[in-house]
This record gives structure tokens, sequence and C-alpha cells, in this order.
């Protein structure tokens, strides 16, 4: 009976607690999210160093080194291109939640009623609607949303959501254009990656060429790896080699993907 007794007070401090409003909740929930995409971001990069470690411990310093330079680039390469990704399918994503929420105003739905039947099926106002929904500010949170790649046209909606909660304004207007720009802006980015994929191209076999030179050394009878793993001066000819040739591939990368 004790035992009995004891979980019942347990369970009555519980419930006896202050609880949180559902604004504080979903804000909690919302930097939790922040988290773990940081660590999706991050972890490729752990898991790089833990490799170098090993090859170092196995086959000396300057290859771990080397094999960590070539794991990280490539790891860099492999996040760029997925952020990159990404932001084109949100931007895209803003663009047709802008189209729908233009066409349900324009046949006399309320904005908020609006805003609640797109973000059923757009993602990207799904946190804003749920902030709607518990009598929160929407403009606010779509400013946060909007310094997310891909997302910015949501600041030019946070404008036009509070012009209209003012004054009344029509949305409609406003969303069309914006929905409009972001396709374009789409459609310049797509022309820009097509003209750089020579560069990058470019880059990505040069940054090849110290590998292809050890094998042709090999087969033409020579024995490059001994002199890369015999001597000090090779082994810093390895990191200096490898250390250049993926901060060239890196630094063509930035330049031609500038268009973001």
């Amino acid at each position: 009976m004790s035992l009995v007794a004891a979980i019942g007070v347990f369970v009555a401090m519980i419930l006896a607690l202050p609880m949180a409003d559902p604004l504080t909740r979903l804000h909690a929930a919302t930097r939790h999210s922040a988290w773990l995409a940081q660590l999706s971001v991050k972890w490729p990069y752990g898991v790089v160093l833990g490799l170098s470690v090993v090859i170092a411990c196995v086959f000396g310093i300057a290859f771990g080194i080397a094999a960590g330079l070539v794991g990280a680039t490539v790891a860099w390469l492999a996040g760029t291109y997925r952020r990159r990704k990404l932001a084109k399918r949100k931007q895209a994503a803003v663009a047709d939640a802008c189209r729908a929420l233009a066409a349900l105003l324009r046949v006399g739905h309320v904005p908020a009623a609006a805003l609640n039947a797109v973000a059923q099926d757009a993602p990207v106002l799904v946190e804003v609607a749920a902030v709607q929904r518990i009598g929160g500010d929407v403009a606010p949170v779509l400013r946060r949303l909007a310094v997310h790649p891909g997302q910015a046209g949501m600041s030019e909606l946070a404008n036009a959501w509070e012009v209209a909660e003012r004054t009344g304004a029509s949305l409609t207007a406003t969303l069309d254009a914006l929905a409009e720009r972001l396709v374009a802006q789409e459609e310049v980015r797509n022309i820009v990656r097509a003209e750089l994929s020579a560069p990058r191209s470019t880059g990505r076999l040069l940054a090849a060429l110290p590998a292809a030179g050890v094998a042709i050394g090999f087969f033409m009878g020579g024995d490059p790896v001994a002199f890369l793993c015999g001597s000090i001066v090779g082994q810093l000819v390895l990191v200096c080699g490898v250390a250049l040739a993926c901060a060239g591939l890196v630094w063509t990368e930035r330049i031609a993907g500038a268009d973001g």
C-alpha cells in the first residue's frame, strides 16, 4: 500500500507542475528539430575524423592527414549538393504554397482558413499554421523561416501578411507576383548551373589528375608509392599535393556554385 501511495503522490506532483503554453512547446520542438538538422550535417565529418585517426595509426600520420583531407572534401561536396537540392525544392514549395494561398483567397477564404488548408499539403507552412491556430503572430515565424536556404520568399510573404492584417488589403495579387518571381529566379539559376557545369567538371578532373599520375608512374615501372611512403620528403609531398588538390576542388566549386 505504501508503494501505491508513493506512486500516487509522485503522479500528483507531476500533474501539479505548471505546463508550458502551446507556443512555448512549439518553439521547443522547433529548436529540437534544428538541433537534429545540425547533427545530420556534421556527423559525416566526425566519421571522417575517426577513420583518419585509424588510418594514421595503421599506415602513418601522412596517410591519415591525406585521407582526412580527401574525406572532408567529399563530405563537404556531398553536403553542398544536398543543401542546394533542398534549397531548390524548398523554393519551389514556397512558390506552390503562395499560388495555393492566392487561389483560396480568390474564391473567398479568409487568410487564416486558407493558411490552415494549404499547410495540410505544404510542409513549409506547417509551423506557421500551427502558430496561427494557437493565437501566435504569423509574420515573425515567416521571417524566422525565411533565413533557411530556399525560403527567402517567406520574408516578403510576412510583409504582405502584416499589411493585410493591419489594413485589410488583399493578399492575392502579392502572392501571385511572389510566386511568379520565385519561379523566374529558379529558371535563371538553372541556366547559370547549366553554363557552369563545364568549369565544375574541369575542376573535378584536375583534382583527380594527381592520383592518375601516381597510377601511370606505377604502371611505367616506377614506384611512386614507395617514395610517398618511405621518406619524410615523400610524405610532405603527399600531404601538400592532396591539400592543394582538395583546396582547388573546393575553390572551383565555391566559385561555380555562387548561384546558390
